[in-house]
This record gives structure tokens, sequence and C-alpha cells, in this order.
């Protein structure tokens, strides 16, 4: 099954190997087309030269035959001497591929060569060329006409020529087109690594990093991509600031007519003391507290995804520790915390701030009452916070990360944001949470752990 390429540079490689192959083969049958036409024409011409000059130098020998001097003195014999060759193979040496027979008007045979056959190769004795099955013959006649030679070239040796030079081209064929489509994959290789690094970074960049992708060298044909891209950016930028500017007003908003609502809420119950109306009234209070906390939360998470989290400027991750310890735990008697001398972390304070008062008012809400949470600072700047959590299952740790989800313990009050924030939080700020139980039984725990 034929598995179509994934990648721009590997398609694109594959397009213009196929056509490098189709161009190569075009090229190698029209340039044996022509080699064969060329070298038909050269043989054929140099068979032509051969005949006539061997013609004169066979009369020769012939005449000096009559005479019987050639047997008195063979070195008379100009053909003892005589190199008969139209071209050599190119791959392998093919010796005796010509042969002649010098005859007289009669077609009677008076001279051959050594290989060449005792009765005629050739009936006619007109001048010219003959193409039989097995031989190429040219025929030259004196001027006289009494006596005629008869060359003959092998067909094997002229195909075997031929057979030579396909065999070169098929291996450089063999060698260049592999090496052509790798200098080919590897130019549109390197064009495309600015198309490669504008996807990475895109990739790599966090949901909440909506800046517009910085001018790479791209492609002339990439640059509509990335304008955009970067449109696209801006406008999900524009509305997703417009949203969150929307919570985070709602949430200032109600906060006033709620704090005057406890407020007289507070005075009334003062007013009403121990009446069966003031326990009603108790009721409100709580509703309009928890109501309260919530649009804190709400308010809290508007704040978490926005983009202008971190300002840069250094904070002293213990002393936010401290003081959040003391205000979440004012008696000093259930919040630990566990010190390696974390350095200072270029995090917002007011962020780290909200981090932390939501982990440690998790772990003091949720946790058995009197137990502890320890809150423990690394020296990388890793912080966790750990409580029991006799009630929680693994399967659930996913699950509290989500807005409005919470543990098993829902009759103690709360939104279900304090994770969630948290988590938006560390993600603006490109960090880890991480969740995980330790120990069984009722000594499980519950460990979250920041590292940013």
């Amino acid at each position: 099954m034929f598995l179509k390429p994934k990648t721009l540079a590997a398609q694109l490689g594959v397009q213009i190997a196929l056509s490098l192959v189709l161009v190569w083969l075009l090229a190698t049958v029209v340039a044996l087309w022509v080699l064969v036409k060329e070298l038909n024409s050269t043989y054929d011409q140099s068979l032509k030269e051969t005949a006539q000059r061997v013609l004169p130098l066979a009369i020769s020998d012939y005449r000096l035959n009559q005479f019987g001097l050639l047997d008195l003195r063979p070195e008379l014999s100009l053909l003892g001497t005589l190199n008969l060759s139209v071209g050599p193979r190119i791959l392998g040496d093919q010796p005796e591929y010509l042969m002649y027979q010098l005859r007289d008007f009669k077609g009677r045979i008076l001279v051959r060569s050594n290989n060449a056959p005792m009765t005629p190769m050739l009936d006619s004795l007109q001048t010219g060329f003959v193409h039989g099955k097995n031989f190429s013959i040219y025929t030259a006649s004196s001027l006289d006409g009494r006596y005629h030679l008869q060359v003959a070239e092998t067909v094997d040796h002229r195909y075997g020529v031929l057979f030579d030079t396909a065999l070169l081209f098929l291996l450089i064929f063999t060698i260049a087109l592999p090496l052509s489509v790798l200098l080919v994959y590897i130019a549109v290789k390197r064009r495309l690594v600015p198309v490669q690094q504008f996807a990475e970074n895109m990739a790599t960049r966090g949901g909440s990093n909506l800046e517009p992708m910085a001018q790479a060298e791209l492609p002339e044909d990439f640059l509509e991509v990335q304008k955009a891209t970067n449109a696209l950016l801006d406008r999900l930028r524009t509305a997703l600031l417009a949203e969150r500017e929307f919570a985070a007003n709602s949430a200032h908003e109600l906060r006033t007519p709620l704090a005057v609502a406890s407020v007289q809420l507070q005075r009334l119950s003062d007013e009403l003391g121990s009446t069966d109306q003031a326990e009603r009234l108790k009721i409100v209070q709580s509703s309009l507290a928890r109501l309260t906390r919530l649009i804190d939360k709400l308010l809290q998470l508007a704040r978490a995804e926005s983009v202008t989290l971190y300002n840069g400027e250094p904070t002293n991750l213990e002393l936010i520790v401290k003081m959040i310890a003391r205000e979440l735990d004012p008696r000093n008697d259930r919040v630990e915390i566990i010190s390696e001398s974390p350095p200072l972390l270029d995090i917002d304070p007011d962020a780290l701030a909200v981090i932390l008062s939501n982990l440690v008012e998790n772990g003091l809400k949720y946790a058995p009452n009197e137990s502890p949470v320890i809150i423990r600072l690394e020296s990388n700047g890793a912080f966790s916070v750990e409580n029991l959590a006799p009630d929680l299952a693994p399967e659930d740790l996913n699950g509290l990360k989500q807005r409005f989800v919470r543990g098993n313990q829902r009759s103690q009050p709360g939104s279900g944001l304090g994770l969630a924030i948290v988590g938006a939080m560390v993600d603006q700020l490109n960090g880890d949470l991480d969740l995980k139980i330790a120990g069984e039984g009722r000594g499980k725990r519950l460990i979250v752990k920041v590292k940013i």
C-alpha cells in the first residue's frame, strides 16, 4: 500500500524525484536513439573507408601471389600487417570482428581474411552497403570493374558496442538519479527550515500567549500565512480581553452591593438578638458570605487568565508563604513550613499569593480537623502543599483541576474554583501543576506541587 508523505519537504521531494525519473528516462531514451543513429553512421563510414583502403592492398597481394613471390618473400604482403578495425568495444575486447573477400568480376574469391568464409558472403557485387542478419557488408570496386572487395562487420560487434554504451548510460542513471534526488531533498529541506521553525514556535507557545508571531525569514508564499495567523491571534486576544474585562468588572461591581448588604444584615442581626428571625437571618448571611467568596474566586479566575500576570520583578517566595500562613492560620497550629532556602522568583507577588492562598485554603478546609497542612519550599524554586485526604481517590485528581468540580467532602463550603484558579495561573507562568496521592488509608495525603 502506497503511503502518502506527510511533510511538505517529503511531498516535494517525492514529486521532484518522480519528475527527475521521467526526465532521466526520456533523456536516456532520446540519447540512446541518437547514439544508435550516430554509431551506425560512424561505423558505416569507417567500414566504407576500410574497404577503400584495403582494396588496392588486396589486389597487390593477389598479383604478387599469382607470380609466387609471396611464397618466397612473405614480408612483401601488404595485408599481413594490416590492422582491420572500425572501433573498439567500450567494455570489452572482441577481436576479428572484420573480415574481407576479394572477388573478381565473375564472383570468384581471390583473396580472403583468415576469419572469412570460403563461400561468398554476398551474391551481389554492386558497390554500396548491404545490412544482413549477421553482417553489415560494404562492397568497393576497382576503377576497371575487375575486382570487388567486400568488407563485413559482424552485427554482434556493432550491437555489442551499443549494449556497452546503453549499460554505461544505465550506470550513470543509477548513480546520478538517487544523488540528484538527495540533493534536491536537502535543498528543499533547507529552504523549509523557516517554515518548520514557524510551526514549532506556534506549537510550543502557551495557550495564553496570543502575541503576534515574530517576523521570520519565510518564503514569500508563506508570508500571507504568517500575516493571517497574526491577524487571527489579534482577534482572539481582543475577544479574550473583552471577556476577561467583563468578568472582572462584573465581579468588582457585585462586591460593593454585597458588602453593603452584608453590613445591613449584620446590623439587623444585632437588633433581632436571638429570635427565630435571627436564626433565619444567619442562613441568609451564610448564603451571602458564600456568594461573596464565589465572586472573589471569579475575580481571581478572571485575573488568573490575564496575559499580563508576569511583571518581571523578583519575589521572595518564603516571605509570601509566611504571610499567607499568618493570614489563614492565625493561631499557627496547623500550617507548617519546611524551607530549603528557595531563590527569588521572577513572578508577580500578587499572583504567587493567590496561588498559595488557594492551595493552603483548600488544605485547611478539606483536611481532617486539627491535621497539619505542610508547605515545602525547594531550593530550585518549586513548592508544594501537602495535607491529609483519606477520602480522595486517585481517579478524582484530574477532575479537581476543572472549574466548579469539588472532591468528596461536599459538606464543606467551597466554590470548586480553587485549583482551577491555580491551574490557570500556573499555565500563564509556563509552569507545571502536579497532583498526586501518597500513602494509604487514613494516612493518605494529597500533594499539590507547583514548579515555575
